[in-house]
């Protein structure tokens, strides 16, 4: 008989992003109550060296303002909601980008983080950029055990490593072979590679088992998708609908 395959955990991606805002704490609360085991968000460093819950690098997209993130400082991103009015209207207002602290005080002892580092973010400051003021905040809020800091920047990921050995790092690709991105999770001693869904293969599959790494991906949304990926034996599946995806487990 085949040996049974290792069941996959669901990332909350940037939270239950079909149903709230995305990366806001109510996408945050939803994506806890779905019963994901790890909730994946993105950051950005103000003006004013705060670290930020949000994807893009400006604000225009997702809240009713609009500017660059770095050159705003967290007062002034905070005038604004983000609420996603584009997709949501005015139903959740009253929510504000949150700060990585509040993310991270949120999921505390409730779910892990999947902490992405965009490659926006990254600049020449080795010692005061977007990848120490992350760490910092982790450290405080006691969370090195459960938290994976990841990117699809060698340079952060390469930082992480050198300032906190160990936490967990991922090393994300939208693009390349299997030996490319085994070789590249290998550079920064990644225990976790993390291909755009295309990019599965059972050349993947087997040579990351064989080097002890774990694959996760993204995004997976339809049900059925997510049933025929499980043959790559998955560490984790990023969804925007991880409570359609946890059911779908279950009727596995």
């Amino acid at each position: 008989m085949p040996a049974p395959q290792p069941t996959p955990l669901v990332i909350a991606h940037r939270g239950d992003s079909s149903h709230r805002p995305e990366n806001t704490l109510a996408a945050f609360a939803a994506g806890l109550e779905t019963g994901a085991a790890i909730v994946e968000f993105d950051v950005h460093l103000t003006r004013d060296g705060e670290v930020v819950v949000i994807h893009d690098k400006t604000i225009d997209r997702t809240t009713d303002g609009r500017g660059e993130v770095k050159q705003m400082s967290l007062a002034e991103i905070r005038r604004f909601s983000a609420g996603y009015p584009s997709r949501f209207g005015k139903t959740y207002a009253g929510e504000r980008v949150p700060t990585l602290a509040e993310a991270l005080g949120l999921l505390r002892e409730r779910a892990q983080a999947m902490i992405e580092i965009k490659p926006e973010a990254v600049t020449a400051d080795e010692e005061g950029g977007i990848e120490a003021h992350v760490i910092e905040e982790v450290r405080k809020a006691r969370m090195e055990k459960d938290v994976a800091l990841i990117s699809f920047d060698r340079r952060a990921l390469r930082r992480c490593q050198a300032m906190a050995p160990g936490i967990l790092r991922g090393h994300l690709f939208h693009k390349g072979a299997a030996g490319e991105m085994l070789e590249g999770a290998r550079e920064v001693a990644s225990e976790l590679v993390m291909p755009e869904k295309t990019l599965l293969s059972d050349d993947l599959r087997d040579r990351a088992r064989e080097a002890g790494i774990k694959v996760a991906t993204w995004v997976v949304d339809d049900v059925e998708e997510f049933r025929r990926l499980m043959r790559f034996e998955l560490y984790g599946i990023g969804s925007n609908r991880p409570g359609e995806m946890l059911e779908a487990l279950q009727s596995l």
